[in-house]
């Protein structure tokens, strides 16, 4: 007697796993990689702009503080001169130090811009007078803004002593 069982013991041929990555998997990867370096480049170049705006500010109050320092050491007045009017900020400016004869045409760097705050602290003009580096005024406040950024930064010269502050607010 011949026993046949048919197809209940016929071989299946071996399952075949693949072992790489869909191309959907593959593109959901890019993507998260793509928004990723998105957010990087963006936060960095808006701290690049503010460093930027930040080192301006500081070259100008450098500025300041070396002329009234000027004026203190020397018996002659120190001057630092906006070339900018309330409402139209410009990169340019002029120092004349304590003995020089003529004044030194200053910029600060490519967007950085300065002008006075407004009409109420409208001089473009400090003078430290010699020999307590004192000005004439009760103070100036200028604003330093940034073709690139919407931050600006403020310098004051407070009071007689003229001392000079640098501020995020204009208060």
């Amino acid at each position: 007697m011949t026993l046949t069982l048919g197809n209940a013991f016929r071989q299946r041929p071996p399952v075949q796993h693949s072992t790489g990555f869909t191309l959907v998997e593959l593109l959901a990867v890019l993507v998260v990689v793509g928004i990723v370096t998105a957010a990087i480049v963006a936060f960095s170049a808006d701290g690049y702009r503010k460093t930027q705006l930040r080192d301006g500010a500081t070259q100008l109050v450098a500025d300041l503080n070396r002329a009234r320092a000027q004026a203190q050491r020397t018996s002659a007045s120190s001057v630092v001169t906006l070339t900018a009017a309330v409402g139209t900020p410009d990169a340019n400016y002029k120092t004349q130090w304590a003995g020089a004869a003529t004044a030194t045409s200053k910029a600060l760097a490519a967007p950085i811009r300065v002008a006075p705050y407004n009409s109420t602290y409208s001089l473009n003009t400090i003078t430290y007078s010699a020999p307590y580096g004192e000005v004439q005024a009760t103070g100036i406040l200028w604003e330093v803004s940034s073709l690139s950024t919407a931050t600006k930064l403020y310098i004051k010269a407070v009071g007689v002593t003229g001392k000079v502050i640098l501020s995020a607010t204009p208060n």
